[in-house]
């Protein structure tokens, strides 16, 4: 079993435990549920190792409660994993035949809310994580968002490279899964996590975007 085929069974897992929304690869954690002020995280990995506790003992700083997701495993709990993960308020979830079973709960940490920065891991979601799968490498996964901006980098980067374009230009060639392309194209494309490729100006009151440069090809 892949890491991805154990993300729809814990999406559905956490919803069904009231959960309104569940994000993908948020930060460096497999998965994120949102249940009203609490944030909830899943490390999920295809066999239940240190790797995976020592990712979900990070993820406690974050959540305020913390599961590992992994396939059934025959024979019992190793007694050591057992201690860590109850001494750390971790919970662990088999994963088999699509279903989730509760095989330790996770309990609440109070640690996140000792953090002094105000930080918190959903300030990270971007508006495209609701289409991604978790425990998918990066780079593997391709959705309708990575799909449209590979359109668009394309058309910036080789006919018109150097050349600033309004969004009309790159929506006469480009095709877009946004079902309001105009402002909802322009914004992202605007947005910090695109701002390593494509670069904005304001020109007589008008947006123009370019391809950088510097980019990496």
């Amino acid at each position: 079993m892949k890491e991805t085929m154990l993300f729809e069974p814990v999406k559905q897992f956490l919803i069904s435990k009231g959960c309104s929304d569940v994000f993908a690869e948020v930060g460096n954690f497999d998965v994120l549920g949102i249940h009203g002020s609490v944030d909830i995280l899943v490390e999920m990995k295809t066999t239940l190792n240190f790797k995976v506790i020592d990712q979900a003992l990070s993820a406690t700083t974050y959540g305020h409660y913390v599961y590992i997701a992994v396939p059934k495993r025959k024979g019992e709990i190793p007694v050591s994993v057992r201690q860590i993960l109850t001494s750390n308020r971790i919970g662990l979830l088999y994963v088999e035949d699509e279903k989730v079973k509760v095989m330790i709960p996770a309990k609440y940490n109070r640690v996140i809310m000792k953090r002094k920065s105000g930080f918190r891991l959903r300030n990270l979601i971007k508006s495209f994580q609701h289409e991604l799968v978790g425990g998918a490498k990066s780079g593997d996964q391709k959705t309708e968002y990575s799909n449209t901006m590979d359109a668009v980098r394309s058309f910036l980067k080789y006919p018109r490279r150097g050349e600033w374009t309004t969004i009309e230009e790159i929506l006469e060639v480009c095709e877009t899964h946004y079902s309001n392309p105009k402002p909802s194209l322009s914004a992202t494309l605007r947005k910090p996590w695109n701002a390593d490729w494509i670069e904005t100006r304001k020109n007589g009151g008008k947006l123009e975007f370019r391809y950088k440069k510097q980019a990496s090809q």
